[in-house]
């Protein structure tokens, strides 16, 4: 936001609606709502605004072009926040809106699983989808921040992990190719079928490039695996309902490519 000069300018509601971009029917139903009331009127009995309140307004736009509820605004706009203030608030809304992205990812996941099924000659169980997706809609990324982590996982996760992105991107991932090796288990696939084996070494492509096969991230990934109890629901339950098909077809695809299994030994299974 721009620096506020200390002028006693004002703007009537046709000047600040040019200035700012929205329409007057806008700033009227702002007004009657008490969202961006006016101060006062002119002496012609018009009214009018002043630079706090195109401060005010700015706040408005910026905040409903995030999605937020004219609601929700009311009760987050100041006449003169705080960098602090400001900052609480952006990091509030993007928590939902990563909540947001989160469910989204958890319907694609279903998309593909079902496209893997069919790929595979099966139909998807649609009821088992169905049940995942809403609950993997109600837990997300953000619920790993109630998981305890130890000193050793800390250090060796934030150096992997050196911002969200990294994190989210690794999540679906693993989200989507769980979700993938249920589905093909509960259509009847076999853990050594072409669908099965393409699953196999994109899991196994994921857990190289997440750990550049490195003893010590691959045995971090086990201990918070091994701890499973206390993941967040959705993502416990997807692991327990995958785990033994991607055993097999893990072990089916190393197995097959026997010259890579001493380069890569003792991070040959995923899920132990």
């Amino acid at each position: 936001m721009g620096r506020i000069d200390n002028t006693n300018k004002t703007y009537l509601v046709g000047e600040l609606a040019a200035a700012t971009g929205v329409t007057v029917r806008t700033l009227q139903h702002y007004d009657n709502i008490g969202l961006l009331p006016t101060p006062g009127r002119t002496d012609g009995g018009r009214r009018y605004y002043t630079e706090k309140d195109m401060l005010c307004l700015e706040q408005i736009i910026f905040y409903k072009s995030l999605g937020l509820s004219l609601k929700e605004i009311r009760d987050k706009v100041v006449k003169r926040p705080s960098l602090s203030q400001i900052k609480q608030i952006l990091n509030e809304h993007e928590l939902v809106l990563y909540k947001k992205m989160e469910d989204a990812h958890a319907s694609i996941a279903a998309i593909e699983a079902c496209r893997t099924a069919i790929a595979a000659g099966n139909y998807p169980s649609w009821q088992l989808l169905t049940g995942f997706i809403r609950t993997l809609q109600n837990s997300s990324l953000i619920d790993w921040g109630q998981y305890t982590f130890n000193d050793a996982q800390k250090e060796i996760l934030g150096k992997r992990f050196a911002n969200e992105q990294d994190a989210f991107d690794l999540y679906h991932t693993w989200r989507v190719l769980a979700l993938k090796a249920v589905t093909l288990a509960k259509s009847g696939a076999s853990p050594d079928d072409p669908a099965a084996q393409e699953l196999a070494a994109d899991l196994w492509k994921m857990v190289m490039e997440v750990t550049e096969g490195d003893a010590d991230q691959i045995h971090v990934f086990a201990q918070v695996q091994g701890d499973r109890a206390s993941w967040p629901e959705g993502d416990r339950d997807l692991m327990d309902a995958s785990q033994a098909f991607i055993d097999l077809a893990v072990k089916h695809y190393l197995a097959s490519r026997s010259s890579d299994i001493d380069e890569h030994r003792g991070g040959s299974k995923i899920n132990e």
